[in-house]
């Protein structure tokens, strides 16, 4: 235990597949937040907003666990590769768009790609890290998106006022493009191993609890920008700034202390902090009110999801990684897309129902409180049903 323990972390594979998922995600947060305003501009409206940013997540769920098997079965490099081309063409296609159809059918090609890259990044990650680093090598792996997150949204914001889309699209491509070539010198030996099944038993606990959390992250990033434009604040990238420096500063930390304390000790504050930040974000009405439910979203999924990933992988054998990523990142996947759906459909009724009596922004309110309902109602069946003499099987 004690060898596992001084074992090499920050290798040549670590290093290239998190700086490339930086840059994957720099992608994705640049076009994140922006998009909304720009199904707007096509004529989109509120509940379209949230399909065409649900359907990138919903074809990335449906693609996720065959992704997952044909990653155990060819090496997780190829399915790398593979799945950042497609995501590449698709960020250079998003300039020919002209109207709300065209944009949806595109998202589900983009989507694709996402959950490939995305999949075999996580399982390669998985492989790399020592079994008594678990947690922190988790930790450090999920800052590269963090950090995306912290610029991503801020500069892109700045870019649409300075440029339009146009060229955001093209900056976007561009950061995917780099992306790409960073994948292509990871070295891997392919382990040839038995079929597995598209979906993972051990799996399925700590994915429905990351769907719970990802119903709330959905809500976030589909219908944050347009509640605070209308609350008139300037920019609404500083929300994710903050909250993905949170992250960052937590994450690692978060790991580690799971190591040693347990997983247990580590996701249950996380989630009843997440959960409050939610009914911060439901009540703000002012730019200090919004960092400080930033703050606690950050901190408290900053302590949840690296976490919880260990748990995950202490619970899977070697030759079923690929198919127990490809279900946990589903879930993730899922939720976002749900809740961008459900949240809008709910957003839209509640804004109608119960604007008269609550004032004009009862809809966005109505959203962030269910949704923290949401995370303690999860936190509540974790506590309940998990077995902490169970991890680092």
């Amino acid at each position: 235990m004690e060898q596992s323990k001084n074992e090499k972390l920050f290798t040549k594979n670590f290093i290239l597949t998190s700086l490339s998922t930086f840059t994957l995600f720099t992608s994705f947060y640049f076009l994140l937040i922006t998009l909304p305003f720009y199904i707007q501009k096509l004529g989109g409206s509120e509940s379209e907003i949230g399909y065409i940013i649900g359907v990138f997540t919903i074809s990335a769920v449906f693609l996720r666990p065959f992704i997952g098997r044909e990653v155990d079965k060819h090496g997780r490099k190829k399915l790398l590769v593979a799945g950042m081309v497609v995501f590449l063409i698709s960020m250079m296609l998003y300039n020919y768009t002209t109207d709300v159809t065209s944009l949806l059918l595109l998202r589900i090609l983009h989507g694709i790609g996402w959950g490939a890259a995305t999949t075999a990044a996580s399982t390669l990650i998985a492989d790399i890290a020592p079994p008594a680093r678990r947690g922190e090598a988790m930790g450090i792996f999920g800052m590269s998106s963090n950090v995306a997150m912290a610029i991503g949204p801020v500069l892109s914001m700045i870019l649409l006022k300075e440029y339009d889309f146009p060229v955001l699209f093209s900056v976007c491509a561009a950061i995917a493009l780099i992306s790409l070539l960073l994948v292509l010198p990871i070295s891997e030996k392919i382990v040839i191993r038995p079929k597995t099944p598209l979906f993972s038993k051990e799996a399925l606990f700590p994915s429905v609890l990351m769907f719970t959390i990802s119903l709330t992250y959905g809500s976030i990033v589909s219908f944050l920008p347009l509640f605070q434009e209308k609350q008139g604040v300037s920019n609404a990238g500083i929300f994710f700034s903050v909250f993905a420096i949170t992250l960052i500063l937590v994450r690692a930390l978060a790991g580690k202390l799971s190591d040693i304390k347990g997983r247990k000790f580590v996701i249950v504050p996380g989630m009843i902090i997440i959960s409050l930040g939610l009914f911060f974000v439901a009540t703000a009405s002012s730019l200090t009110t919004f960092l400080v439910a930033a703050l606690l979203y950050g901190l408290g999924f900053g302590l949840f999801h690296p976490t919880l990933m260990a748990l995950l992988v202490d619970r899977v054998s070697p030759q079923g990684r690929g198919a127990a990523m490809g279900t946990f990142t589903a879930a993730f996947d899922l939720g976002i897309g749900v809740g961008s759906i459900i949240m809008g459909i709910v957003l839209q009724f509640a804004g109608v129902v119960l604007k008269e009596k609550f004032g004009e922004f009862a809809g966005f309110s109505a959203i962030y409180i269910l949704g923290g309902l949401i995370v303690l109602a999860a936190a509540v069946l974790f506590t309940l049903k998990y077995n902490e003499n169970k991890r680092d099987a």
